[in-house]
């Protein structure tokens, strides 16, 4: 008779103890859901910080394999985008120019009207264009424009070239 009632006694510790872990492990989930909430919209970049900017590629952050590469000449591949919901860009020895969505901080390219001459074996400007076409969201970090392209984690970063004329 003790062994049962022991035995019940356990059972029932095993249950509200598992059933604490749960309601704790949930609680603290949902508390870094609105810090992250929270953090996401203190980041949200401004028009005004991103438009207008004639802004030149300075390197590529790859997430896997883990990389990080610098473009040689950022002046030769650029991003101006316009407060009318168009962009213009340069690559290489390319113009092209599209639209444009901005939400928050997700970006959208959408393809447009571009050159095809060929730049030379050492250019970026393949790479450029495709790694564009991918771009996801944006975000600034410090004065640098960063580019997300697609679902892995990999980033293009841009440095402030020129005001751009109209």
């Amino acid at each position: 008779m003790n062994t049962k009632k022991l035995l019940s006694i356990f059972i029932i510790f095993a249950v509200l103890t598992c059933t604490l872990i749960a309601v704790g492990c949930t609680e603290a989930d949902n508390g870094n859901d609105i810090v992250d909430t929270e953090k996401e919209e203190e980041n949200i970049v401004s028009p005004d910080e991103i438009i207008d900017i004639e802004w030149q590629w300075s390197g590529l952050i790859e997430t896997e394999p883990a990389s990080q590469s610098v473009v040689p000449d950022p002046e030769n591949y650029t991003l101006t985008l316009r407060s009318d919901g168009t962009y213009s860009i340069k690559a290489d020895c390319n113009i092209g120019s599209g639209s444009y969505k901005l939400e928050g901080n997700n970006l959208t390219l959408a393809p447009g009207p571009i050159t095809l001459a060929y730049c030379g074996p050492d250019s970026l400007d393949s790479q450029y264009l495709s790694l564009l076409s991918n771009v996801t969201n944006v975000s600034m970090d410090d004065d640098q424009l960063v580019l997300g392209i697609g679902e892995n984690g990999d980033r293009m970063l841009f440095v402030k070239g020129e005001v751009a004329e109209d």
